[in-house]
Order: structure tokens, then sequence, then C-alpha cells
């Protein structure tokens, strides 16, 4: 099989902003966006102080490791398992944050409503001059507004969001070691790369290839796999391997929110890998017409999500963003093409 020269990846560009930004940018309201980064700052330093003042405990690390890792299930539990404790508002306010910046606008509602409940005497009581115009209120009530206005921009521009596959589309099933993931596929409008990985999944050549790069940061969250030389070649080419060949990138206006599969590209490249993608868990909207979206994942998101949670190994020169134990691909199944 084909090595690139280059690593295939996905683009990460965090200077340059695309037009879909530029365009959020323009039409978002500038008083809550600066509104909502200030008290997240306020709220990060409180929270990171009272957490240094209860560290001689252990209740705070699982709130402090779920956060760090911006995991929302282990937010979730540990909420769920705080009831009635001093942790309860914070992990509130974690997964309402976290759940915001992973485009779950209803569950960061739901827990900012709970969070404006709560009787914590700095989140819920306590009013400061962030509301419009200067206007005192709670920060909890501030979040929750905030979330109310971000749904509705988002339900009003659906540019930021897909339409759902036709129900005629064929159906891709990855089977891993950590259970099935379900692509339908846009035929419709990435015909090249659908009939190209529907014809390398039929001749089995995802079997036993690895999910090879896990990125998790503030800017994105994904999984990519389809590199034949993680079935038995060193880790130093990692990234770098394909069936022979590339593919012309499809503009078809599809963009890069939670739970979609796209193609992976050569760094520095303008062409799409032939055989390798990646999922996204996050909306990673700075990758709009530059990375070619062709499938969403209508079934097995959790187990993307804990392939995505993987621990990764630390950095050693160009070898980086590396699962510490890679989940493996050991077959495929295409029905409907």
């Amino acid at each position: 099989m084909a090595k690139h020269k280059a690593p295939t990846q996905v683009t990460i560009l965090r200077e340059e902003k695309s037009t879909l930004q530029n365009t959020v940018d323009r039409f978002w309201k500038p008083a809550a966006l600066i509104t909502v980064v200030l008290s997240g700052m306020l709220l990060y330093n409180i929270w990171s102080n009272q957490q240094a003042g209860a560290r001689a405990g252990t209740e705070w690390v699982p709130l402090d490791d779920a956060l760090r890792d911006q995991d929302l299930a282990a937010i979730r539990a540990v909420r769920e398992s705080s009831q009635g404790s001093k942790i309860l508002p914070w992990a509130l306010l974690a997964e309402g944050q976290v759940a915001l910046s992973q485009g779950n606008d209803r569950e960061a509602q739901e827990a900012f409503a709970s969070l404006s409940a709560t009787t914590d005497p700095v989140l819920s009581k306590l009013e400061l001059p962030i509301g419009p115009a200067g206007a005192p209120t709670t920060i909890a009530a501030h979040l929750a507004a905030a979330s109310t206005v971000q749904a509705t921009w988002d339900a009003e521009n659906p540019i930021l969001t897909n339409p759902a596959p036709a129900d005629n589309m064929p159906k891709m099933v990855f089977e891993t070691d950590a259970g099935e993931i379900e692509v339908t596929l846009y035929m419709d409008r990435a015909p090249v790369h659908v009939k190209n990985i529907v014809k390398l999944a039929k001749e089995g050549f995802y079997d036993g290839t690895l999910f090879h790069r896990v990125v998790r940061n503030a800017n994105m969250w994904i999984v990519q796999g389809g590199d034949p030389n993680t079935l038995e070649g060193e880790e130093a080419i990692w990234g770098q391997g394909g069936p022979g060949y590339d593919q012309t990138p499809e503009k078809n206006g599809l963009v890069h929110a939670r739970g979609y599969l796209s193609a992976a590209a050569p760094s520095g490249g303008a062409r799409s890998s032939g055989s390798q993608f990646f999922f996204t868990l996050n909306p990673c909207h700075f990758l709009d017409g530059r990375h070619t979206i062709f499938g969403q994942i209508t079934s097995g998101l959790s187990i993307v999500e804990e392939i995505g949670k993987a621990d990764i190994r630390p950095a050693v020169g160009n070898l980086r963003d590396i699962p510490v134990e890679p989940i493996k691909i050991t077959g495929t199944r295409i029905t409907g093409a």
C-alpha cells in the first residue's frame, strides 16, 4: 500500500478565520460574547480557588478530572452523585459550559437553569454588574440567559447544521474493539468520497487498522483512522499511509458540526486522503471548506466519544495525539450500496 510523504491529518489553523467564522463574528451579539468570556474567566478563577482550598480532600478530584478532559458524561456522573453537596452547583456549571462548547444547547440550558435554583453564595446569590447595560444579575442567571440567546441564534442560522441524510442513502458500520459505529453516507452530496470508502470497505481495507489519532482541546475534538500503516508499520509512519491515491475535495456545503464523518488530508495539502477519515465530536467550523464531510454518525456516537476520551501519549518530535491504547477497527459492513 502506498504511503504519503507527509502525515495525513486534520488541518489545524488557529490564526486564520474561515468565512463562516467571520459571518458568526459579525452577526453574533458582541455584548453577549464579551460577558460570557469575562464571566467564564471569573468563574474559572473562583472555582480554582475553591478547589485549591479543598485539595486536602478528594471530593473535588472527579469533577476536576472530568472538566480538564471535557468529559461531559463524567461531569454528569459527578452531578448525579453530588446532590445536596457543595459540589453540585459547580458540577452544574461545568456541565453547562462543556455542553455549550460541544453544541448541546438544550443540556446547557437545563444545567444553567438548575444552577439558578441552587443556593450557592457565589454562583446563584451574588449579584454582579454583568447583565444587559451593566445591570446587576447573578452568574447563574447570566449564563442561563446567554445559553438561551445562543440556542436561539443557532436555530435561526441553519448554516451551522447539516440536513439529515436521505432515507435511501447507504450505511457503513465500523466494527471496533469498543463497539459498533454506524454512519449514514451522503451519496448525493459527496459521491466521490462515498463511492471510494464503500469500495475500500468491501475490499476489507480497514480491517485491523487503528484509530491512531485523537485531538482533544478547546478548538476541536476528533478521532482519526483509516491508515493502513497502523496494521504493522512503525508508529513514526502512522498517519502517512493510504491506498496509493488521493481524492478531489467536494465542496458540498456541509459543515463540521458534532457527529460527522470527514475526509482527512495530507499536511498542507489541498487534496483529500484516499482512505483516512475523522469523526467530529464537537463543532470544528474552522475546517469548513477545507475538509469534505461525507457522512453522519447515526448510531454509536457514544462509542466514538469513548474512543475520543483515550489517554494520549506524551508528544515526541512529530509524534503527537497518539492514544496510549488505540482502538482497532475489526471489520466493516455496507448496506444500501
